[in-house]
C-alpha cells in the first residue's frame, strides 16, 4: 500500500484525488491537508485532467478530524492558526480549481469531510453515506468561507438545522436538500459515476471553463457583466469548439470537441 496518504490517479481525460487513510476512516490530519494542496496544484497543472473526483479509499469519504490531532491542538496555542490556514489554502484550491470536480460519496462524510465535498461543484452517493458538519459538538466554530459554501449550496434555513444539531443526516435527506445531487445503490456508484464524468468530458472544454469561472464570480458576489465575463462571452462565437458545434449541428452528428 501507497504510503502516500493523498493519491492522484489518473485516468482517460480525468483523475482521482483520493484520501488514502482507511484504516483511520481518512480522518483529516495536517500532513493530509499537506499533501491534497501539493496534490490539487498538481492536477491543476495537468491539463489532460478534465474532471478531478474527489474520493476516499475503503468504506468512507471522511470522518471529519483526526481526534488525536484535535487534543494537540487544544493543548499548543500555536497550532489552530496553522492548521486553519492550511485547510483554507486547500480548500480554495479546491473550490478554484478551473475544471469540474465531483466528490464522490461514500460511508462517512463529516466535518472536514463534508467541508471537502462542498468545495467540489457536483456531489454524489451512495446508500451507506452519512453526512454531518460537527462544530457545535466540539466547541468550535464553523468557518465563514465554509459556511457559505454550505448555505450556497442548502440554503439558510437547512445550514441552521446542520449546524445547531451537529446532527448526522442518511443520504436520502441529504439528496433531498441539495447538499448530494445524485444518489445510487452501493454497486452502481462507480459506474455511474463514470457515466457522469462521460457527459461532462465529452462537451466542450471552452463552455465549461468559462461557464464554471462565471458561476464562481456569481457566487462571490458578482450581479452584472464584467469585461471579464464579456470577453469570455464573445470570444466563444470566435473558437474551434464553436465551428465544431454548429457543424456538428448542421451535419445532425456528435460534436469532437478539442482537448
Amino acid at each position: 500500500m501507497s504510503d502516500d496518504l493523498i493519491k492522484l490517479e489518473r485516468r482517460d481525460s480525468y483523475a482521482l484525488l483520493k484520501l488514502n487513510r482507511p484504516r483511520k476512516l481518512n480522518a483529516l490530519n495536517t500532513r493530509m491537508w499537506q499533501e491534497m494542496l501539493t496534490i490539487i496544484a498538481e492536477a491543476e497543472a495537468d491539463t489532460s485532467i478534465r474532471v478531478l473526483v474527489v474520493c476516499g479509499e475503503g468504506n468512507a469519504f471522511a470522518a471529519g478530524a483526526d481526534i488525536a490531532e484535535m487534543q494537540a491542538v487544544a493543548e499548543d496555542p500555536s497550532l489552530p492558526n496553522t492548521i486553519a490556514s492550511l485547510t483554507y489554502k486547500v480548500q480554495r484550491a479546491l473550490t478554484y480549481f478551473t475544471r469540474p470536480t465531483i466528490a464522490m460519496i461514500r460511508g462517512a462524510c463529516v466535518g472536514g469531510g463534508c467541508g471537502i465535498s462542498l468545495c467540489c461543484d457536483i456531489r454524489i452517493a451512495d446508500d451507506t453515506a452519512r453526512f454531518g458538519i460537527t462544530p457545535a459538538k466540539l466547541g468550535l466554530v464553523y468557518s465563514l468561507s465554509d459556511t457559505k459554501r454550505l448555505i450556497d449550496t442548502v440554503g439558510v434555513s437547512p445550514a441552521k438545522d446542520i449546524l445547531f444539531t451537529g446532527r448526522i443526516m442518511l443520504a436520502e435527506e441529504a439528496l433531498s436538500i441539495g447538499l448530494i445531487n445524485y444518489l445510487w445503490d452501493t454497486d452502481s456508484l462507480e459506474q455511474n459515476m463514470l457515466k457522469l464524468v462521460e457527459s461532462i468530458i465529452n462537451n466542450s472544454q471552452t463552455s465549461m471553463v468559462a461557464n464554471k469561472r462565471i458561476m464562481q464570480m456569481i457566487l462571490d458576489g458578482a450581479s452584472d457583466d464584467n469585461e471579464i465575463t464579456r470577453d469570455l462571452f464573445i470570444d466563444a462565437f470566435g473558437s474551434k469548439d464553436f465551428t465544431e458545434g454548429i457543424n456538428a449541428f448542421k451535419e445532425k452528428r456528435k460534436p469532437s470537441f478539442s482537448v
